[in-house]
């Protein structure tokens, strides 16, 4: 018998969404992702935060105000 999984998404995605998403790097030639790398803003990082610790990561954010993302426009973090 076949296990039946649940997915549980974010708010706001969709799974067309997330089908988007993967159909982009799926089909993402070598280059496109050399580059996409090359262009990151060194300013911000991403990472993976055990989902226990994610309030308090949110909040230690939070105490530091609004930050400016790469393309200029300020945004809250929450």
């Amino acid at each position: 018998m076949k296990k039946k999984y649940t997915h549980y998404l974010p708010k706001g995605w969709t799974l067309e969404k997330v089908q988007k998403i993967a159909d982009y790097y799926d089909n993402q030639s070598d280059e496109e992702a050399a580059a996409e790398i090359e262009a990151l803003d060194e300013s911000e990082t991403i990472m993976f935060v055990p989902t226990g610790l994610v309030p308090r990561v949110r909040k230690l954010i939070a105490d530091n105000g609004p930050r400016k993302s790469r393309h200029g426009r300020t945004r809250r973090v929450a």
